[in-house]
């Protein structure tokens, strides 16, 4: 219950009709917890199956979406004039 706290907030404890923890069962494969704006208490939601193969492609695909971190900070302190080294690309080069 702790970590459902710790990731619905306290008020999760007033409503334990909707508690993840009692997903405990093959049948909420996929079902999650989840406050909805606007609307009291907790509802629940299932997610679509996805194959690996697909999570995988869409991945692979959306990888140029990314940047790390370190780069970033590295290139905040370039433009601050805080480092002379040369920045290296912020995302994946194909």
């Amino acid at each position: 219950m702790e970590a459902a706290v710790a990731a619905l907030g306290d008020d999760i404890r007033n409503w334990p009709d909707a508690s993840p923890v009692t997903l405990q069962d093959p049948a909420y494969v996929g079902v999650a917890v989840m406050a909805m704006q606007g609307r009291p208490g907790f509802t629940r939601i299932r997610t679509p199956y996805v194959s690996d193969a697909h999570a995988a492609r869409v991945a692979e695909n959306t990888s140029h979406l990314t940047a790390d971190p370190g780069l970033l900070l590295d290139a905040l302190l370039h433009s601050t004039g805080r480092t002379t080294t040369p920045l290296p690309p912020l995302t994946k080069q194909p």
